[in-house]
């Protein structure tokens, strides 16, 4: 089975990296239950871009100055790190699908679920502890969980809040899903003996930002066969992002009282509401929002030292945050 998504065909150094990272995952999470290791195997094989490992492996060999083997370690730890608050965010959102297969806590519980997370976030700190020597390695993914668990608690405080604006949900996101990113790319630098780490971080904050928002906005353009899970289900259950937040502010009379239905909106309501959303302008100036925090990526990047990793850094982001899935 292919392990490694079809868009690294066109990056064949980051494509055999990448593939090295995963079998290290999976190698990291042999547990002695089988049933629940084979869970956590697949949604590893199935799963995700890893775009975090790709931005860590770029700026790890940037100078060519990295360590393969901690790089690779590093990389795969922080990649479970982020596969471990997906099984826990499954587990607070009650999903039942992600990627296009049923979640762990739908098919064992929401206690296996809670406890294979853990285990996933076990295996993230041995990892770090087994390859890296300084005290930085160790407290900066530390910190960076401290600050996406802050997110999360943020959202999970102002669920059906619907007067909240703009600010409040982009201090949410920085710390939900942009923490990862700077996290990734800093150490990256860092164990590539970058100059340049602080702006490697800066770097990675926006290209996080304008990641999540590129992914809120794809619940009110694509269907749930194409996104892989139910759309707008952050809606109903409360959580509520840039295209709708914008959208407010034109028809807040038409949307507040579909809002208000919180968990009951039917699937019609849902469709109504996305169209609403739509026809304000909410997802073209979150497109606009997303497009900001890409320039400011790409002219940070610009401005890095040369080096062969650089054509690969800007196509990359360029791929990633001008899609339109």
């Amino acid at each position: 089975m292919e392990m490694i998504h079809s868009m690294w065909n066109e990056y064949p150094f980051l494509k055999q990296e990448l593939s090295a990272i995963r079998h290290l995952m999976l190698d990291s999470v042999e547990m002695e239950d089988e049933d629940i290791h084979q869970a956590i195997v697949e949604m590893l094989q199935q799963g995700g871009k890893m775009i975090r490992p790709a931005y860590l492996t770029l700026f790890a060999n940037w100078s060519n100055n990295g360590n393969p083997q901690q790089v690779r370690a590093v990389a795969a730890a922080l990649e479970l790190l982020h596969v471990a608050t997906l099984l826990h965010d499954d587990v607070i959102d009650e999903a039942d699908m992600r990627r296009g297969q049923e979640t762990l806590n739908a098919r064992y519980g929401n206690r296996v679920a809670i406890y294979a997370g853990d285990f996933v976030l076990t295996s993230c700190y041995q990892l770090l502890s087994t390859h890296l020597s300084d005290l930085e390695g160790i407290t900066l993914p530390t910190n960076g969980m401290a600050r996406v668990v802050e997110g999360e608690l943020a959202q999970m405080r102002n669920r059906y809040r619907y007067d909240l604006g703009l600010q409040e949900y982009l201090k949410r996101i920085e710390g939900k899903t942009a923490q990862l990113f700077m996290v990734s790319c800093y150490m990256g630098a860092k164990l590539g003996q970058m100059d340049d780490a602080l702006r490697a971080k800066k770097i990675g904050q926006q290209i996080g930002m304008a990641f999540q928002i590129l992914d809120d906005i794809l619940d009110y353009q694509v269907t749930p066969q194409e996104f892989g899970k139910p759309v707008l289900e952050d809606v109903a259950q409360g959580i509520y992002t840039a295209p709708l937040i914008y959208a407010l502010e034109k028809e807040s009379q038409k949307i507040i009282p579909l809002l208000e239905k919180k968990q009951e909106i039917s699937e019609q309501e849902k469709l109504l509401l996305r169209k609403l959303v739509q026809d304000s302008g909410g997802v073209q100036k979150a497109q606009q929002l997303a497009m900001q925090y890409t320039k400011q990526a790409l002219s940070q990047i610009e401005r890095l030292p040369e080096s062969d990793m650089k054509a690969t850094l800007t196509q990359l982001t360029k791929q990633l945050l001008e899609r339109t899935m």
